[in-house]
């Protein structure tokens, strides 16, 4: 198993940061250099995507070319008082191109096949939706962000790296965060968060509060899928299923018209189902014998996070709302508070009752160029975003 980048030689460049009150930043390039308990302790129960065992299993699962560093702040008794994760990853910035640049960018990599190959540092939750920062309650959030942020421009410097985003943040949340304004980091627009609130004593009662229409919509997709001998189960242990999962998890990348980065391989699923043990579990859909589609999803103890699913070749059959229905039921019978299904399909989560969450992140680099096209994100993310279904009665 890799851990961390442990497989890459070290970067220079990455010294501690100290602060006037003798707090301290200090840049680990190995979870392995990190202490188990007061990670978990600052990441909370509620943080399943920022726990250990989850940025262990995402930095050994060999994702792009993803490179991943820890930074840590200390008082000066060496207790610990914030941490964030943070990765480099080479994007492809001509997707978020408005429409009528698209043409020339296409033209320009005839002569550079690396125009707009981007190498991006990121503060995140990898590879899901949430941002990566984890700071001790009680504590004035200011002066923690500040040695943070330092710690995050100075890997940036280390890997070459001209453009730093540090995202997600939903409304709510953003206020905790503005002091990133002060560094020149500008606020721009993701892709909004389709998540379900799932409040509902049992599974039944979500059936009650739709809509006529679309219970019966679900009723007529669920029937049709067990008319065909689909079924769906839950599986706590799935990494002999690793190849196969890649392999559909690729064909519906290949599918997808949407921005698209990160390419898994087997050790994604290998690496989950060995670090995460009942944090993590598969939702497979079956017809017969053969798998025909499957998700991945991640608990902790408020949320299920549905990560990456995919599907065979052959038509949907229905297979996407089986798997959702799934999801809903196991997440009520769990007595969580959220379904969270990730960014995209939105006409279609939102049939299973999905609200759309406003996301922003926070975006700065030393390059003018870059700085404007980030601000088209807005435009482009807001411009994709179909018609949503409001499906419960209680709704407008």
């Amino acid at each position: 198993m890799v851990s961390g980048g442990a497989s890459r030689p070290p970067l220079a460049g990455l010294a501690p940061i100290e602060a006037p009150d003798g707090r301290r930043a200090e840049i680990f390039q190995s979870l392995e250099h990190c202490d188990r308990a007061a990670w978990d302790e600052l990441a909370g129960p509620d943080a399943v995507i920022r726990s250990y065992d989850y940025l262990r299993a995402v930095a050994g699962a060999g994702i792009n070319d993803c490179r991943y560093f820890y930074p840590v702040v200390f008082d000066r008794h060496g207790q610990w008082l914030a941490h964030c994760c943070v990765y480099t990853i080479t994007t492809d910035l001509a997707q978020i191109l408005p429409g009528l640049l698209k043409p020339l960018a296409r033209g320009l990599r005839q002569l550079w096949p690396r125009f707009l190959q981007v190498r991006i540092t990121e503060c995140a939750s990898p590879h899901v939706i949430g941002h990566g920062f984890s700071l001790r309650p009680g504590l004035p959030r200011g002066p923690l962000l500040m040695l943070l942020e330092a710690a995050i421009a100075k890997i940036a410097r280390a890997s070459d790296s001209p453009l730093i985003v540090i995202r997600d943040f939903m409304n709510d949340e953003l206020p905790d965060f503005a002091a990133l304004t002060a560094r020149g980091y500008q606020q721009v627009s993701n892709q909004p968060l389709a998540r379900i609130p799932l409040r509902w004593a049992s599974y039944a009662d979500y059936l009650a509060a739709m809509r006529s229409r679309y219970r019966k919509d679900l009723g007529r997709r669920l029937r049709r899928a067990a008319a065909q001998d689909q079924t769906v189960d839950l599986l706590g242990s799935f990494g002999h299923l690793a190849e196969a999962c890649a392999a559909q998890v690729g064909a519906a990348y290949a599918r997808s018209k949407g921005i698209k980065r990160e390419v898994l391989g087997p050790a994604y699923f290998r690496e989950l189902d060995a670090c995460l043990g009942a944090q993590s579990a598969l939702l497979v859909a079956t017809r017969g014998t053969e798998m025909v589609g499957q998700g991945m999803v991640l608990f902790d103890r408020s949320h299920l996070i549905a990560t990456y699913s995919g599907r065979g070749d052959g038509p949907p059959d229905d297979i996407w709302f089986q798997l959702l229905d799934s999801a809903v039921r196991l997440g009520l019978a769990r007595g969580l508070k959220w379904l969270n299904l990730g960014l995209g399909s939105y006409a279609a989560k939102s049939l299973m009752g999905a609200e759309l969450a406003p996301l922003s992140c926070f975006s700065r680099s030393r390059y003018g160029w870059l700085n404007w096209l980030m601000r088209k994100v807005r435009r482009r993310m807001e411009a994709d975003l179909p018609r949503v279904h409001h499906i419960f009665q209680d709704k407008d």
